[in-house]
């Protein structure tokens, strides 16, 4: 027995009120085939929403994905994923591949954002590497080997010192994005039981939430995002200035390290 006829008693009794959403070949295939299931619904055909419409229907689902994924989306991603979804994907429909796009895009940075950065990466290999060497020339006595050594341990000390520095930015920028995904999922959870409170028609508990908490939290989120914002700032200018300017005085490697920072931060 399949589920349409488990359904059809208490669909024809009034026990069961039941809303249904799926395609037109689906329901050609599935629901019109069964005259008696289809007789105990009444057919709606909905049309894909406009590129302006799935805008705003991102619009209201992207606090989710902020919170879900803890990182920013700008309104103008919202805008480019529904007009680039919308003229490239040709065998879906708007606003689910709109939606996927931005999905995926979270995604991808959220893993980028847990994954240690590529300067990082390279500099930990080749310390790595060095740690080796220096093991293996530790055991030769002849003096090429202890030339190589000295060398080898000149080079480990500068890696480690620049490393430290790349390290605890990196460590700081992370714990601010933490922190704001933090506050997001609690101001998601305020509202999800201000809304069940409203359901229960418990208004003082309504009250605090509404005019209390739920505003507070939003404060605090608005002012964490805004120094997040003049923090990216400033390391913009820093970097505008250090290689615009006097690019003399930065090396390719200082160069590259505040790319990277600044591409990080953007990114969060």
């Amino acid at each position: 027995m399949d589920a349409a006829n488990l359904l059809k008693p208490m669909l024809a009794r009034g026990e069961l009120r039941c809303i249904g959403a799926t395609t037109l070949d689906e329901y050609r295939k599935y629901i019109e085939k069964d005259p008696a299931f289809e007789r105990r619904f009444q057919q709606v055909l909905v049309k894909e929403p406009t590129v302006a419409d799935c805008v705003s229907i991102l619009r209201g689902l992207k606090d989710r994905y902020e919170s879900h994924f803890g990182v920013r989306i700008l309104d103008s991603a919202l805008v480019i994923a529904a007009q680039l979804s919308n003229r490239y994907i040709t065998n879906r429909f708007l606003p689910d591949k709109a939606i996927d796009l931005i999905d995926e895009a979270c995604a991808s940075i959220r893993v980028q954002l847990d994954s240690q950065p590529e300067i990082i990466d390279q500099l930990e290999r080749r310390e790595l590497q060095l740690d080796v060497e220096a093991t293996a020339l530790s055991q030769e006595k002849d003096d090429a080997s202890k030339q190589r050594l000295k060398q080898v341990k000149e080079e480990l000390a500068k890696i480690r010192e620049e490393l430290k520095p790349l390290k605890l930015r990196h460590k700081a920028e992370k714990e601010r994005v933490d922190e704001l995904r933090k506050l997001k999922q609690k101001l998601e959870n305020l509202q999800v039981k201000m809304a069940q409170a409203e359901r229960e028609k418990n208004l003082p508990l309504v009250a605090d939430m509404k005019y209390g908490a739920i505003p507070d939290l939003e404060k605090k989120i608005a002012e964490t995002e805004y120094r997040i914002t003049e923090e990216n700032k400033q390391q913009q200018d820093r970097l505008l200035t250090e290689v615009v300017g006097p690019i003399q005085r930065s090396s390719p490697r200082a160069v590259n390290k505040d790319f990277f920072l600044l591409n990080y931060q953007i990114n969060n």
